[in-house]
């Protein structure tokens, strides 16, 4: 089994376990290469890349000043407590045991436009640089040319025969994978609200779900399709009916 993400915009620093032993991505070297560009970058070039406020790009060309490939532990964490958006909030980290923790170590990577693939001991630091940005360097017209086969080469390296993947990635991100070449069977997910009898998508709800999930999975221990089909947390119920071999469908 194995289980991605999408990375999140928000992130923390603030959160040390010491259930997880603190490990080094395994791209460092090629996160450290594109950070190098990144870095070069003025606040204006910044707003203008990732199309945010001139407040944002001051605090996130701060950020690229101070970023390096080792940091000490207080400058850092540990990726799975990290991020702080709306899917880490659905699967809440922090209150997971020790058991399900290690589950996610296994099982569950982050896509991350500037560290390729994480596993959730690896310890990063503030940044932002979403995959989907037209990021130039080199001679790549982007990170999805920089990152398809170092990201999928990787993470055929870390399946097992019969494995599957649970795709609960954005579009943006899951696509940086080479889905031909993956040597696993690829799961898609839908969350929909029903609003008077039909299916609705809500975005915050569905990155929300998508975090559920992961969850629902570590704490269950999944293996099996099977008992993915079995998630009900916060009210979802598999719809037999819509799912379909290579996507499953829950609504509520």
């Amino acid at each position: 089994m194995k289980i991605v993400t999408s990375p999140a915009k928000l992130m923390s620093m603030d959160y040390k376990s010491d259930l997880l032993k603190p490990t080094t991505p395994a791209f460092i070297e090629e996160a450290t290469l594109i950070h190098s560009y990144l870095k070069e970058k003025t606040p204006r070039q910044l707003s203008e890349l990732m199309e945010i406020s001139a407040k944002l790009a001051d605090e996130n060309w701060e950020r690229n000043q101070q970023w390096t490939p080792k940091p000490a532990s207080k400058e850092s964490s540990a990726a799975l407590y990290a991020f702080t958006g709306e899917v880490y909030r659905g699967l809440d980290a922090k209150t997971l045991d020790a058991d399900a923790i290690k589950y996610l170590q296994k099982n569950y990577r982050i896509l991350s436009g500037l560290y390729g693939l994480l596993k959730p001991s690896d310890k990063i630091m503030l940044y932002r640089l979403e995959m989907g940005r037209n990021f130039e360097f080199e001679n790549y017209k982007n990170l999805y040319e920089f990152w398809r086969h170092r990201i999928t080469e990787q993470f055929n390296s870390e399946l097992k025969s019969k494995d599957i993947i649970l795709n609960l990635a954005s579009n943006e991100y899951f696509k940086v994978l080479d889905k031909k070449k993956l040597k696993a069977p690829v799961i898609d997910f839908d969350f929909y609200e029903m609003k008077s009898g039909k299916p609705k998508t809500i975005v915050v709800y569905t990155k929300h779900a998508r975090g559920l999930m992961v969850r629902y999975c570590a704490e269950n221990s999944i293996q099996k399709l099977d008992e993915v089909k079995g998630f009900n947390l916060e009210g979802y119920r598999i719809d037999e009916e819509m799912s379909k071999d290579n996507k499953l469908v829950f609504t509520r």
